[in-house]
């Protein structure tokens, strides 16, 4: 049975996983206040974003969440083998329409120089990029997140948010880890959150349980299933 509940950062009703010691994210002052960046910031987020690329091309996961950067745990195999099928079942959309898959680039989180490094994302082969690492959201198609025991917690509580802001269409979030397990999709998307804002960052939120069906809008115009995920 679907269903369709909010997911907004601190008020889900998926109880987390608890965090490793050592994958705990650092997390922003709660007064930081970010002004007109100067020469010296230009300068210190261009190593930022130098060093989250150094990173990632060395197989880490390295990820910008207010202006820190974050190393992530490496994918599970599970979680690994999760994005392998869902890849399957989407290959034929990907061919039909020149689409591309992305395991190594960031979704752009503006206003300032924060990214997201999605498990997988879908995006049309003219997708507007921010640089040789980054992805406007809104020219995505879809992001996919699998939890994991390390990262299950931002999976529900910030993604969400920061995808909305990026203005991502379709964030699907695998929760392999749930008893049942579940795939949950949402869509349309607040642009205009605050970092305090406490609105849901998808006005559409729909959850099913695994070897349910789950409808993915246009451009995919399909019904996913769900089951083949996680064989």
């Amino acid at each position: 049975m679907a269903l369709t509940r909010p997911t907004r950062h601190g008020r889900n009703d998926h109880v987390p996983a608890e965090r490793q010691p050592d994958t705990e994210p650092e997390q922003p002052d709660a007064e930081l206040d970010r002004a007109d960046p100067g020469p010296e910031d230009l300068d210190d987020e261009t190593a930022t974003v130098a060093l989250c690329q150094e990173l990632n091309d060395a197989g880490y996961t390295a990820e910008i969440s207010w202006g820190r950067v974050v190393v992530s745990p490496w994918q599970s195999k599970q979680s690994s083998h999760i994005v392998d099928e869902l890849a399957d079942l989407l290959i034929p959309l990907k061919l039909a329409n020149g689409w591309r898959f992305h395991h190594n680039l960031a979704v752009h989180i503006p206003p300032f120089l924060d990214h997201r490094l999605p498990d997988l994302m879908v995006a049309p082969r003219d997708a507007e990029h921010v640089d040789d690492l980054r992805i406007k959201g809104d020219s995505t198609l879809l992001v996919v997140e699998v939890c994991s025991p390390g990262t299950r917690q931002i999976d529900w509580d910030e993604k969400p948010f920061d995808y909305a802001r990026a203005g991502v269409p379709l964030l699907l979030v695998v929760d392999p880890l749930a008893d049942p397990k579940t795939v949950t999709l949402m869509s349309e998307p607040l642009k205009d959150l605050a970092q305090d804002d406490m609105r849901e960052p998808y006005k559409q939120v729909v959850t099913v349980e695994a070897g349910e069906a789950l409808a993915l809008p246009e451009p995919f115009g399909i019904k996913l299933e769900t089951e083949k995920l996680f064989e």
